[in-house]
């Protein structure tokens, strides 16, 4: 089971796991910095999950800042019926794109318990499947030629 973590930052919350590329709203650090959340809502993995009150006491996520950028742009249209007031203006939001390198608790930091792959067993090894089953058919005895249908003609009908 993959560790994961909710994180708070810039009033939104976010569910993260190790090596995930997030985009969070602008944080003053540079590009190749790391950044150290310490509002951890949530941690679980490996079938345990701690949760804090609102947060969870020493633990934290420690992210690598990727790039800084600017969102697509929003054009923001205020209007006043009758009064001839209209006024455009756009607005493109800034974020900083992170990517999350660990996760960390009280206790020091979880690895997530890697399962086993399941492996497919080679055609080689695999038992051959049994013959499928069909209904038994129902033998086609050849019967007479069928005689055609009468149709009613006018005479007949009268």
């Amino acid at each position: 089971m993959k560790i994961y973590a909710i994180v708070r930052s810039g009033g939104k919350q976010y569910r993260v796991e190790p090596e995930q590329l997030i985009d969070v709203d602008s944080l003053p650090a540079e590009v190749g910095s790391t950044v150290e959340m310490t509002d951890v809502l949530l941690v679980a993995g490996n079938g345990d999950v701690k949760f804090g009150r609102p947060v969870l006491e020493g633990a934290r996520v420690i992210a690598e800042v990727v790039e800084q950028g600017r969102g697509p742009k929003i054009i923001v249209f205020k209007y006043k019926a009758k009064t001839r007031y209209r006024r455009r203006r756009g607005h493109r939001q800034g974020y900083t794109r992170l990517v999350v390198r660990q996760i960390l608790t009280a206790e020091g930091p979880t690895a997530a318990e890697e399962k086993p792959k399941r492996r497919r067993p080679s055609k080689a090894e695999a038992e051959p499947k049994p013959a499928r089953r069909t209904r038994a058919r129902k033998p086609t005895a050849k019967s007479e030629p069928k005689k055609p249908k009468r149709t009613r003609t006018k005479t007949e009908s009268d």
